[in-house]
């Protein structure tokens, strides 16, 4: 059974999608999307640090949030949100736009899947992570993969696979950070932007 703050979090996850959609539809320029995000990155990280030390900021995160927190992020470590943000500045930055753009996508909706059908469905564990969930994850970013047409197919489609792959191993940081950054970085290995 997925509890309903889950279902919160996973639904703040799906709201990530407002960055890779605003760089491709309202910011043209990469660096007027880096300026808005490297502002709301240091929004975050500050919240992060002061919601330990401020009485009325930690109030006030525990009232909206602490619900929804998993353990690692209560015990003084950044949150997944704070992560996102950093991992989508730093995606943007390094990758050209058609490629962050799709992996920050994966990051947003294939995690998202994951994390939900390995929560309702998941049976055969892999670490703290299952075969289903990554299955689910995998199909939801191969369909984005099929409908992304800014990318020569090949390429979403490895970017996909590797994206889950990412979401899957346990690496000892944030998956907000690492599938953006990791399936970005394989995707430029094998795009040439004309």
């Amino acid at each position: 059974m997925i509890s309903i703050n889950e279902y919160k979090r996973k639904l703040i996850h799906v709201c990530n999608l407002i960055i890779p959609l605003s760089y491709l539809y309202v910011f043209p320029e990469k660096w007027q999307i880096i300026k808005v995000l490297t502002s709301l990155m240091i929004l975050f990280i500050l919240t992060d640090i002061f919601r330990h030390k401020i009485g009325w900021i930690q109030s006030l995160f525990k009232y909206f949030f602490n619900s929804m927190l998993r353990s690692h992020e209560m015990d003084g470590k950044l949150t997944g949100a704070t992560w996102v943000m950093i991992g989508a500045v730093i995606t943007i930055t390094l990758f050209s736009k058609p490629v962050a753009i799709i992996a920050l996508i994966f990051m947003s909706l294939g995690d998202t899947a994951a994390g939900l059908i390995g929560q309702r469905f998941g049976k055969h564990k892999i670490g703290d992570k299952t075969w289903e969930g990554f299955f689910g994850g995998l199909i939801i970013c191969i369909i984005i993969a099929l409908n992304f047409p800014y990318l020569p197919l090949m390429v979403s489609l490895i970017g996909a696979i590797s994206a889950m792959i990412l979401e899957l191993i346990p690496i000892p940081l944030d998956d907000n950070f690492i599938i953006p950054l990791g399936s970005g970085a394989i995707m430029m290995m094998l795009y040439t932007p004309i």
